[in-house]
């Protein structure tokens, strides 16, 4: 375990040099100069020269690159031109939306997965399980702006039911949060949804056939049972890598749905950001980002640990 938790510090650490580098660069490849967009075309000479120093874009490339980095190893990301606020105090503020949607809609779409699939397993001949598990494959092809222009047409416009933009915290007015959660998290929900029941189905499918479960079969266990202690645990693996690679793409990649629900996360501030020019804030959000895939990998791996005892020996 020690050795698995330093090869992931080690994969950090050149995961975090390579997107950075590759990072600092590719928004150099932005056109237009920030200074000039932010002070007008009427500016001063001076007075650019002087935002362009203070942005940490004066001198050349790599002179800027290794300030940046130099400034990284410290713990100073820079400061937001945007906000105007330190780019860690920015992404913090921003993070507990987006979090939110990612972890709320991850959940409930892996329990609502196992169920299914498990009903549909032991239950073969249930319409009801027949019919979620074909709706599964629907779910993977709806677009999700499309689902969400649909839900906000219905759910918004129409029945009034949900608002269809805006958010709350959570954990600060729980009353006034959840009705605006329940769309964008709807739309999440449906297409992990899918994803995981047909990740676990094929799992399923290649667990059902083996000599163990005939064993346990004539030793008197019910099919339910069979399903619950054996099948599931050897067939979660497959899901947990899934749940884990998709978890860390979600909290970098849902910026249609936080755009669509102005819901202020990562996706509409990195959006903000590309639009302004703000260097240093890309650059914090992709590092926060690819810190935290590492991070979810890393708990997938020590996850493993627990479903599979010959991970945890070897």
């Amino acid at each position: 375990m020690t050795g698995l938790l330093l090869r992931r510090l080690r994969d950090l650490l050149i995961i975090l040099v390579i997107v950075g580098t590759m990072m600092f660069f590719v928004i150099r490849l932005i056109p237009g100069d920030p200074a000039q967009a932010i002070l007008g075309p009427t500016a001063r000479p001076s007075d650019v020269d002087a935002l362009r120093e203070s942005m940490g874009l004066a001198g050349s490339l790599w002179e800027q690159y290794l300030s940046w980095g130099g400034n990284v190893l410290q713990g100073d990301f820079g400061t937001s031109i945007t906000y105007h606020a330190p780019v860690l105090g920015v992404v913090a503020e921003h993070i507990v939306p987006t979090l939110t949607l990612a972890v709320l809609s991850t959940v409930v779409s892996f329990f609502l997965s196992v169920a299914i699939t498990s009903w549909q397993a032991v239950s073969p001949r249930n319409p009801v399980a027949r019919t979620l598990d074909r709706l599964s494959s629907l779910g993977m092809a709806v677009p999700d702006f499309w689902l969400s222009l649909v839900l906000v047409l219905v759910f918004s416009v129409t029945l009034r039911w949900f608002p269809s933009s805006g958010y709350e915290n959570l954990f600060t007015d729980p009353v006034a949060a959840v009705p605006a959660l329940v769309l964008p998290l709807t739309v999440l929900v449906i297409g992990q949804t899918a994803l995981f029941v047909l990740t676990l189905r094929e799992s399923l499918l290649g667990e059902l056939p083996l000599a163990y479960l005939r064993t346990a079969r004539v030793k008197g266990l019910s099919e339910r049972q069979v399903m619950l202690k054996h099948v599931l645990p050897n067939a979660l693996m497959p899901l947990v890598t899934q749940l884990g690679s998709n978890f860390a793409m979600l909290v970098g990649g849902i910026v249609i749905i936080e755009s669509i629900f102005v819901v202020p996360g990562l996706g509409h501030l990195l959006m903000g950001a590309v639009s302004t020019r703000d260097f240093p804030l890309i650059q914090g959000v992709t590092l926060f980002v690819a810190v935290l895939f590492v991070v979810v990998n890393l708990l997938v791996d020590l996850s493993y640990a627990l479903l599979d005892p010959k991970v945890r020996v070897a």
